[in-house]
């Protein structure tokens, strides 16, 4: 080996560079990238002795002289040997080390794919310099025929040969169109951009659904997006942004066209619950207190809460004897479906979006967040839920007391029933929606032969007016309380836009409250 190689083209500069992504035409294996024009580099290498924390004398690679490379790899090998029994101790230090250097555990595990990649490389070189008589050689013929070491035919050859060939073909397209896929999915993050930046998501009125449905038809991906961006959460998951717009499409796409509990919602919920995050995570009294997982969990949750959902509550599954009522014990047989049909879409996809670069918390505590932030969403738990929220407030003066888990879950449940803290066309939009969907649901359980409840039976309901002026008062208003606490100045729109609210309902009650008009009827 020396300046004669025929793998060694250029300058020594353009060489070093290159020598970590050619492909050399040799007929041997080389150490690629050992070698300049100007002959062998010679680097110290300082190793850290394993059993102490501090740096042993400095070594030096042996030099290479091009007279011996079985000679120069057994030398390298041993050195190899040493620093990766090295690096693995100290390595295992630091992770385990109470002062945990998130810093210097990136770095490392940055190196580490670094040198497994240009290990794994090696044996594309070993392919094209083995011998015939190699186990690798032995595997390519016994593709062919088999355990048998003989051929029967040269037919018999051509005719696997080409078998051979169209498999190959066919997986040299395959590759193609998952490259053409993932140009798409870049292209489609790209194509959202604009309307993205149109967002803004830190102020309360600086997001409406309904817009963004007639402008692109896509409104939970352009949240969650937005979300992702303003936050470069693609910095913290695995997961590429590609790839995250992919599975929230499919996702959106797993909506119904019911007139409540659709995408439109779904995308609304997402916002509001980052709104919530958003604001607390900038008070004082929250200071590091959260992270960005935090963050990544409640949106997912948010985003998925209602995947699926068949425009009936639980009670109708349940009456009904549904096959997800079975499958789920009866017990939040919706929520336990939302979130096992979002997971498993995920899956499908092959979205890593939970896995992230930190030492933890573990991907498996995360899904469990999500998960419970899910179930949470029941409204058979609301009452316990709330009244556990507001204890909580009043029993730890110091926020960072506050059981991160509790709290998470009562900003996803608050999102999900808070209409009536948006502006009052939005509002009023919902109101009408959530209506229509629960009488619909009426109409179903006559039909089969139940008697629904006066709210889901339009013969029987109240006057819109005083079925929402409860609905505010009674359900909504108690959620919001706590939280209202907890976000101190950030609460002071919402709330004027709920107090709004109510005096619009009270005003349209009073209009209708003829003679026979409260008896029934919307």
């Amino acid at each position: 080996m020396g300046n004669a190689s025929p793998c060694h083209h250029g300058s020594e500069e353009s060489f070093l560079e290159q020598s970590e992504e050619i492909e050399t035409p040799c007929s041997e294996p080389r150490m690629v990238g050992l070698l300049t024009s100007a002959g062998p580099i010679h680097k110290p290498l300082l190793v850290r002795d394993a059993g102490e924390n501090k740096v042993g004398k400095a070594k030096s690679l042996p030099v290479l002289d091009g007279g011996d490379d079985g000679q120069d790899l057994e030398e390298l090998l041993s050195l190899l040997e040493q620093v990766s029994s090295s690096v693995a101790t100290h390595y295992r230090k630091a992770l385990a080390s109470p002062n945990l250097d998130v810093g210097l555990i990136s770095r490392a595990d940055e190196v580490l794919r670094t040198v497994g990649h240009r290990v794994r490389r090696l044996q594309y070189f070993q392919v094209r310099g083995q011998s015939w008589h190699s186990s690798e050689a032995n595997r390519w013929v016994d593709l062919f025929t088999g355990h048998r070491r003989r051929f029967k035919s040269l037919a018999e050859i051509v005719r696997k040969v080409r078998v051979e060939n169209r498999i190959v073909k066919h997986w040299q397209s395959h590759s193609q169109g998952q490259l053409a896929k993932r140009a798409l999915e870049e292209e489609a993050v790209v194509s959202t951009e604009s309307l993205r930046s149109k967002l803004d998501l830190e102020k309360w009125d600086g997001v409406n659904v309904f817009d963004i449905e007639k402008e692109n038809r896509r409104p939970l991906a352009t949240v969650f997006m937005a979300i992702w961006r303003r936050r470069q959460l693609n910095q913290l998951s695995k997961a590429k942004s590609g790839k995250v717009l992919a599975y929230l499409t499919a996702v959106e796409d797993g909506y119904k066209q019911t007139p409540y509990h659709n995408k439109l919602h779904a995308a609304e919920v997402t916002w509001v619950s980052y709104f919530f995050w958003s604001s607390l995570s900038s008070q004082a009294a929250f200071a590091g207190y959260f992270t960005e997982v935090d963050l990544l969990v409640l949106v997912l949750a948010s985003a998925i809460h209602d995947l699926g959902h068949p425009a009936v509550n639980n009670d109708f599954m349940v009456k009904t004897k549904s096959d997800l009522a079975i499958r789920y014990h009866e017990t939040a047989v919706l929520e336990n479906f939302h979130v096992a049909s979002a997971f498993e879409l995920m899956k499908e996809h092959g979205v890593p979006l939970l896995e992230h670069n930190l030492p933890s918390p573990p991907t498996a505590s995360l899904r469990k967040r999500v998960v419970d932030m899910v179930l949470a969403t029941d409204m058979a738990v609301h009452k316990s839920l709330v009244e556990e929220m507001e204890r909580a407030v009043r029993q730890n003066q110091s926020r960072q007391e506050i059981d991160k888990i509790l709290l998470e879950k009562n900003l996803v449940h608050l999102a999900d029933i808070g209409h009536p803290l948006r502006p009052v066309a939005q509002h009023q939009d919902w109101a009408k929606r959530v209506t229509e969907e629960f009488f619909a649901q009426g109409d179903r359980e006559k039909d089969l032969g139940f008697s629904p409840i006066a709210l889901f039976d339009r013969k029987e309901a109240p006057p819109l007016p005083k079925g929402q002026i409860g609905f505010l008062n009674f359900v909504v208003w108690p959620a919001w309380k706590p939280i209202a606490v907890l976000m101190g100045p950030a609460a002071d729109e919402p709330e004027q836009c709920f107090k709004k609210n109510l005096e619009v309902w009270t005003s349209q009650l009073e209009q209708a409250a003829e003679p026979g008009k409260l008896a029934g009827g919307c």
